[in-house]
């Protein structure tokens, strides 16, 4: 069965939807070209209160095309959930005849490190980190950062730091005591834990960043997570910062009513 979502999803899978064609034009040259989604989820989404049916993150990168014509080499999609996991392998069949994606099943700090293995450091690489909680790891960033990866990541904004002021899993998610501090900072809180993250991203070699991360906000400006992307290469930063300002999923103009710094 799809994933019941909120229309807020459409706004994060037009991201990926745009993006994606422009990262395998500007990665042309490389012998293989790799996708690989943390929390894949079931392949497909059911927009909750409408019934339509769209293709999530999985599906929209197998059948992702530059210009040219060229496509991901290889896809990995790690699921945890049982019958997610056996939900995309069946979305899978019939879209995937040359047989380049592949379903990983566990949880992804143990996963995505061991998969790291079987990539070569030199493959450009696209990280999709769409998690419901505090995950990953620092540790499974770090291991990230030894490859020739970018990374776009939803940043919970504080949701779910907020119901775990004392979680060793909070400190496990920033890898340093350093988020404390920064959780009792009140109506600043969630923009200086992002900046704390952002920052050690940096500190891993991840300096191009898009300065405004995108802000995903549900009905009445609720907002929910930052979309935050990062690169080692600045012709990625560009694409990504057009691809940001680009009007929402419905179409409204991108307007930043909850700037990083408040």
């Amino acid at each position: 069965m799809p994933r019941i979502v909120g229309d807020w999803t459409l706004d994060k899978l037009k991201i990926i939807e745009q993006y994606l064609p422009a990262y395998l034009t500007a990665t042309y040259k490389a012998s293989e070209r790799v996708y690989i989604d943390a929390f894949a989820g079931p392949g497909r989404n059911e927009i909750k209160g409408s019934g339509n049916i769209v293709n999530g993150s999985p599906l929209i990168a197998l059948n992702a095309r530059s210009a040219a014509g060229k496509v991901f080499d290889r896809l990995y999609f790690i699921e945890l959930d049982k019958t997610d996991a056996d939900e995309l392998e069946t979305s899978l069949v019939g879209r995937d005849p040359h047989r380049r994606a592949e379903v990983i099943r566990g949880d992804v700090n143990t996963e995505l490190p061991r998969l790291l293995g079987r990539i070569s450091p030199r493959s450009p690489t696209f990280v999709f980190l769409d998690p419901e909680g505090i995950d990953p790891e620092w540790e499974t960033i770090e291991a990230l950062a030894a490859s020739q990866t970018e990374l776009l990541i939803n940043f919970p904004l504080g949701m779910a730091i907020n119901r775990n002021p004392d979680s060793a899993k909070v400190t496990k998610y920033f890898g340093t005591e350093a988020w404390r501090p920064l959780w009792e900072a009140g109506s600043l809180r969630a923009s200086r834990l992002l900046a704390l993250y952002k920052e050690r991203l940096s500190d891993l070699g991840y300096v191009h960043q898009v300065e405004d991360s995108r802000l995903v906000k549900a009905e009445g400006n609720r907002r929910l997570y930052y979309l935050i992307f990062v690169s080692k290469v600045p012709v990625a930063q560009r694409i990504m910062r057009s691809v940001f300002k680009q009007p929402d999923a419905a179409g409204q103009p991108r307007m930043n009513l909850f700037p990083e710094g408040q």
